[in-house]
C-alpha cells in the first residue's frame, strides 16, 4: 500500500477553514456518491448499508454532491436544520456553518444514504510517541486485535486511520478514546469497546462501523462522557451503547444507525457480558443525552431502558434535544421493565422524530424471555413467546402472574414534554404495568404534537392503557 499522508485543506473562502483526510486505499470507494467541500473532494466510504464521508471545519462551507443515480428528490436529515438542498440530475448542493451529523436520502429510499459528518475542528491533538498515547496514523489501516487498556492511558484515531479490532479497559480510571478517524468491526467477534468497572472515560469525535454485536458497552462504570462519536452499525444486535449499571453519564452531539438498541439502560451484578443468570446489580443514575441524531434500524428500539433491569432502582435519566429520523419498527421511547426495578424520574423532552413507523411510547412491566425469573425450560420459553406488540415477552396466565408479581418492578414519574412526530406514520402508544401492585404511574405528556395537532387525550394519541395510574395529557 502507497504512503498516504494527512491532508489539510485550509479554505479561505468567508474565513472556512475544512480538514479532510486521505484514507486507506484498500477502502471500499461508495460506487454511488462523490462529495467535495469547498469544491475540494472528500474520501466517501461505502458499507453494506449506506455511504458515509467525515470532516472538520469551522465558518461556512459550501457542499456539493455527485450522484450516480438520477436525482428527483432530496432529503437533508435531521430535518429541524432547515437545509434546502438545490439539486439538478446528479447534483445537490447546499451550505452549513456548524458542526452537524447529517442524512442525506435520494428520491425517498431509505436503503442507500449518504451520511455526512461535519465535526467541529480538533484541539489539544497529541503528538505520536507521547507517553501513554496509543498513536494511530491517518492513512493507514491498522489491525490491533484485542487492545486492553490501562490506566491513564490514551488511544487517538487520526483522520483518515482505520482501527480494526477491539478496545477494552478493566478496574481502570481516566482512560481517553479520541480522533476523527474510524475503529471497524468488520473482521471482529467481540463487543468493539468494553469498560469494566472503570470511571472517568472520555469518547470523543470517533467514527465506529461495522460493529459486530453491543457496539459500546460500560459495565458498573462511573464518570463516563461521549461527545460528537458516530455509529454506522447494521448488523443484527448491534446496540449502539449499552449502559449496562453505569452512572453518571453524559452523551452528545453523536449520530448512532443501529439495528438494534441506540441508546440502552441495562443493570445486572457480577462479571458476566451478558445478563442471562446474573445477579443483581447496584442501582444507576444520572444519565442525559442530548444534542443527538437517531437511526433504529429493525431491531430493537431508538431510547431503551431494559429488559434487564436487575437493581433496586434506575433515576434521573434525562434524553433532550434530539431527533430520530428513523424508528425502522419497535418503540422510540421505551421503558421495558423485565425484572424488580423501580424506574422514576425520567425525562424525554425537545425530541423530534420523523418516522416511526411503529410504535412512538412503549411503558411496560412484564415477565420477559430475559427476565432473571423466566421459565428455566427453553421449549417452555418458546411455548410462551407472546406473539404481537412485543418482541420477548413471556405470557403469563392468571394463575401464574401471582407467582412471579415478586420479582417485577414499577414504572414512575415519566414525562415527555415537547415531542413532535413531524412526519412519517401516525405511531400508537403502550402504557401497561404487570398488576394493580406493578403498575406504570404517574405519567405527564405535555404537548406531545402528532402531524402538526397537539394530542389532548390517549385516543387521540392512539394510546393503549392498562395496570396504570395517573397519566396527564396537556
Amino acid at each position: 500500500m502507497k504512503t498516504l499522508f494527512l491532508l489539510l485543506i485550509t479554505c479561505v473562502l468567508a474565513q472556512a477553514q475544512v480538514v479532510g483526510y486521505a484514507d486507506p486505499d484498500t477502502l471500499k470507494k461508495s460506487e454511488i456518491f462523490q462529495v467535495k467541500i469547498n469544491g475540494k473532494a472528500l474520501f466517501v466510504y461505502q458499507n453494506a448499508v449506506s455511504s458515509l464521508a467525515y470532516f472538520s471545519f469551522a465558518g461556512k462551507i459550501d457542499v456539493e454532491i455527485t450522484s450516480t443515480h438520477d436525482v428527483k428528490w432530496v432529503d437533508v436529515r435531521p430535518k429541524s436544520l432547515n437545509i434546502s438542498p438545490t439539486f439538478g440530475r446528479h447534483t445537490i448542493q447546499f451550505s452549513i456553518d456548524k458542526p452537524c451529523n447529517l442524512t442525506i436520502e435520494l428520491n425517498g429510499e431509505m436503503s442507500r444514504p449518504l451520511h455526512l459528518f461535519a465535526a467541529p475542528l480538533e484541539t489539544n491533538i497529541p503528538a505520536p510517541h507521547t507517553p501513554k498515547v496509543r498513536y494511530f496514523e491517518g492513512g493507514k489501516v491498522h489491525e490491533i486485535g484485542a487492545l486492553v487498556l490501562q490506566s491513564d492511558e490514551t488511544v487517538y484515531i487520526a483522520g483518515g486511520a482505520v482501527v480494526r479490532g477491539t478496545i477494552s479497559a478493566t478496574d481502570a480510571q481516566n482512560i481517553k478514546i479520541l480522533g476523527r478517524g474510524v475503529l471497524d468491526g468488520t473482521f471482529v467477534k467481540e463487543q468493539m469497546i468494553q469498560f469494566t468497572r472503570c470511571e472517568n472515560i472520555e469518547i470523543e469525535g470517533i467514527t465506529i462501523l461495522n460493529s459486530p454485536g453491543w457496539t459500546v458497552v460500560p459495565r458498573h462504570c462511573k464518570h463516563l462522557n461521549i461527545k460528537g462519536m458516530k455509529q454506522v452499525c447494521w448488523r443484527n444486535g448491534s446496540d449502539g451503547l449499552d449502559l449496562v449499571a453505569t452512572s453518571h453519564v453524559r452523551v452528545s452531539d453523536c449520530f448512532f444507525k443501529n439495528n438494534d438498541d441506540n441508546i440502552v439502560l441495562k443493570c445486572w451484578g457480577g462479571n458476566e457480558k451478558y445478563p442471562r443468570n446474573a445477579p443483581q446489580g447496584p442501582d444507576m443514575s444520572d444519565i442525559e443525552i442530548t444534542r443527538s441524531v437517531f437511526w433504529n434500524m429493525p431491531w430493537g428500539n431508538a431510547l431503551e431502558i431494559g429488559f434487564e433491569l436487575r437493581c433496586g432502582k434506575v433515576s434521573d435519566v434525562k434524553f433532550t434535544d434530539c431527533d430520530l429520523i428513523h424508528v425502522e419498527r419497535g418503540a422510540a421511547f421505551s421503558i421495558h421493565n423485565g425484572d424488580n426495578a423501580t424506574v422514576e424520574n425520567v425525562l424525554f423532552e425537545n425530541i423530534r422524530v420523523e418516522d416511526a413507523m411503529h410504535k412512538l411510547i412503549d411503558l411496560a412491566v412484564f415477565l420477559s424471555q430475559y427476565s432473571l425469573d423466566r421459565p428455566a425450560d427453553e421449549a417452555e420459553r418458546k411455548q410462551r413467546y407472546m406473539q404481537g406488540a412485543w418482541d420477548g415477552v413471556t405470557t403469563v396466565t392468571a394463575e401464574q402472574k401471582a407467582q412471579y408479581a415478586a420479582n417485577r418492578g414499577r414504572i414512575k414519574n415519566v414525562t415527555f414534554r415537547n415531542i413532535a412526530v413531524t412526519d412519517g406514520q401516525f405511531p400508537y402508544s403502550i402504557i401497561s404495568g404487570y398488576d394493580a401492585d406493578h403498575q406504570v404511574e404517574n405519567v405527564l405528556i405535555e404537548n406531545l404534537t402528532i402531524h402538526g395537532k397537539r394530542i389532548k387525550n390517549a385516543k387521540e394519541g392512539r394510546f393503549f392503557i392498562e395496570n396504570a395510574k395517573n397519566i396527564t395529557f396537556k
